[in-house]
């Protein structure tokens, strides 16, 4: 594989790694589709899959309070390395910051939301792999590293 094809495939990761969180900040289901189908989605301790279609309820009724206006949630990614194994087969390691911002008296005052530190920071460990033509998470872990212990004491149990 010469340069320009190894460049190319992290470039492809990196975009995909992107979409997950822009996608993940709307609708968590919405990242189901970025999976192959046999791929594993491991959030800490909650790992669904394999494959998008076992993904997609358990993440929609994750994101439930944000679509309702209840939380105002909002992750973002850095440090993304992507390595290339072959042309069909890639690693990557990255972090996420995340904010999130809870309406539980239900007074919901929308927008900016209140916040003056993220609640938590993430290492992300993957495994790419290249599916039909298009590069998608055949694994996709998360490892939490940093927890605001305050964000714990705001936190209300979801019914």
């Amino acid at each position: 594989m010469d340069r320009a094809e190894r460049q190319a495939i992290e470039k492809d990761c990196e975009k995909l790694i992107n979409r997950f969180y822009h996608l993940f900040n709307q609708d968590m289901s919405f990242v189901a589709d970025l999976f192959t189908e046999d791929g594993t989605l491991a959030l800490g301790k909650w790992v669904i899959g394999p494959g998008p279609e076992p993904m997609r309820e358990p993440l929609h009724n994750g994101s439930k309070n944000m679509l309702e206006g209840v939380e105002v949630v909002l992750n973002t990614v850095s440090s993304i390395v992507v390595d290339v194994v072959d042309e069909n087969t890639a690693t990557a390691i990255s972090h996420d910051t995340f904010w999130e911002y809870g309406y539980y008296d239900g007074d919901k005052q929308g927008r900016p939301a209140p916040i003056t530190s993220p609640i938590g920071i993430n290492t992300w460990e993957d495994e790419l792999h290249c599916e039909n033509g298009e590069w998608k998470f055949y694994t996709r872990k998360m490892i939490p590293i940093f927890n605001n212990k305050a964000w714990k004491l705001q936190r209300v149990g979801r019914k």
